[in-house]
């Protein structure tokens, strides 16, 4: 019976662990009154968008653009609505510990269907700055 050489058992295992590894995404949640708001980015997703800091340089992402990505991705989701209107933007950091800071802009909109509003609570999204969008979950606070 050969033996396995201990360096080349360590190596496979290296390889193995690689392959097995699993990439969870960044989770983030915010608490705003009796709601709580979720959004699930995928860490590689995360990576693709450019670096900023505050203070260094203009925002890559302009406030224009990323009402232009959401409201092309809300007409896709929601093909209901006839108008989106945007409520509110947010620059916000999002921290993860693989990547380090990134920023996003944090979207509420509202959609308009024949003229009248979606009926019920405003949509939330983020949108990173390569322009990915990332729908929100609101749900009930517990």
């Amino acid at each position: 019976m050969k033996s396995i050489r201990p360096l080349a058992l360590l190596f496979g295992l290296l390889l193995a662990g690689r392959a097995l590894a699993v990439h969870l995404p960044v989770v983030l949640t915010e608490h705003v009154d009796d709601e709580t708001l979720s959004l699930s980015i995928d860490e590689e997703a995360l990576s693709r968008g450019p670096v900023w800091r505050p203070g260094q340089g203009p925002v890559p992402l302009t406030v224009a653009d990323a009402v232009a990505r959401l409201t092309d991705w809300a007409r896709q989701a929601h093909p209901g609505f006839r108008r989106i209107v945007i409520e509110e933007i947010v620059l916000k950091p999002i921290e993860s510990p693989r990547y380090g800071t990134h920023w996003h802009y944090l979207v509420v909109y509202r959609g308009l269907t024949d003229g009248q509003g979606s009926g019920g609570k405003p949509h939330v999204a983020a949108v990173l700055f390569d322009g990915t969008v990332v729908p929100g979950v609101v749900e009930p606070r517990p």
